[in-house]
């Protein structure tokens, strides 16, 4: 026996545990790491840290020019969308493999798609110039779950990427549940994802260490998209209200890449622009809707030195009315004046 012989769906996608997630090679960049996209970014999420634009500001920080935002990491990759029929797949940027996992659950009666995990890792930041690619392998499927937006699988997979021909430059570690839409409960998010309103701020914890100020961030729908076009993400669920609510949210959410921006831009905003992040790691709870305040808090957990820099880890969260939104850490270097 199998530990899936009673879910032969599941059964049949664990061939795909370990395999790259394209049978077409690697995903490369449509353009080369460029300041037009920053700026985009930028503007669309209000991110003024000096060195991502200001050239004479970045050249005077440790960095020596211009970086990209750490958190667009996954945007460069992104593929050109054939808006066509991106609904129908789901929000897929262009046609799947018939093969994968993703067109097999969507077949099953599971096209609903909400990204839960991101555990994203900076090697280096980027500059403008930067050719990348990248290579996704699947890690896991999970057993079949019911959670308060529906039943179905949590996905999980590891996707690398590189500059030039094979300088590694980051890692993303992601995580989606496939899922058939029921009626969600009020202010939940998708299975481990989700949490309960935290029954203080960071500034009211006992825990020693700084605490970072609070940030409150006005949610409205001209945000949510600004965010998912400036981070290349098409998904109708971040535009679309008539889709989202078919997907069991009560509307247009902040897709997963924002509230990375988000999360990078509060920290740095507190550590300043000779910070560099080297990773961040957060958990989705409940949707990020027009209409509500994201709070986000942090408080600094640890701190040690490694040669020149002073590594510090940040635990942080951002509320809102529906609860728990996110909630997770984020890895900075400083230089050791």
């Amino acid at each position: 026996m199998t530990p899936y012989d009673d879910d032969p769906l599941r059964a049949s996608l664990e061939p795909w545990i370990g395999r790259p997630m394209s049978s077409g090679g690697p995903a490369y960049a449509p353009d080369p790491v460029n300041v037009p996209m920053i700026r985009h970014w930028v503007d669309a999420l209000d991110d003024r840290n000096p060195i991502y634009l200001d050239e004479a500001a970045a050249r005077a920080s440790r960095f020596g020019g211009l970086v990209a935002p750490p958190a667009m990491l996954q945007t460069w990759t992104m593929g050109r969308p054939k808006l066509e029929g991106i609904a129908e797949r789901g929000g897929s940027a262009s046609e799947m493999d018939p093969e994968s996992p993703f067109v097999a659950l969507a077949k099953a009666g599971l096209p609903g798609t909400l990204a839960t995990n991101s555990e994203l890792e900076f090697v280096r930041y980027l500059r403008p110039g930067d050719a990348l690619h990248s290579t996704s392998a699947l890690e896991s499927i999970s057993e079949r779950k019911t959670t308060g937006l529906g039943t179905g699988y949590f996905v999980t997979w590891m996707t690398s990427y590189f500059a030039g021909s094979d300088e590694l430059v980051g890692r993303q570690r992601f995580r989606i549940f496939k899922f058939a839409p029921g009626k969600p409960a009020a202010g939940t998010g998708a299975g481990d994802a989700a949490a309960k309103p935290a029954s203080g701020a960071a500034r009211e914890t006992t825990n020693t260490g700084a605490v970072l100020p609070s940030f409150a961030l006005p949610v409205t729908t001209t945000r949510i998209v600004a965010g998912a076009i400036a981070s290349r993400d098409f998904m109708p669920v971040h535009h679309d209200r008539d889709y989202a609510r078919k997907q069991g949210a009560p509307d247009v959410f902040m897709n997963i890449l924002t509230t990375n921006g988000y999360v990078a831009r509060y920290v740095t905003d507190w550590a300043g622009s000779e910070a560099r992040l080297r990773s961040i790691r957060i958990r989705l709870g409940g949707p990020a809707t027009p209409g509500t305040t994201l709070r986000f808090d942090g408080q600094v957990t640890s701190e040690r030195s490694e040669g020149d820099e002073r590594v510090v880890e940040v635990a942080l969260r951002a509320v809102n009315e529906l609860g728990m939104h996110a909630s997770g850490s984020v890895e900075l270097s400083l230089p050791i004046a």
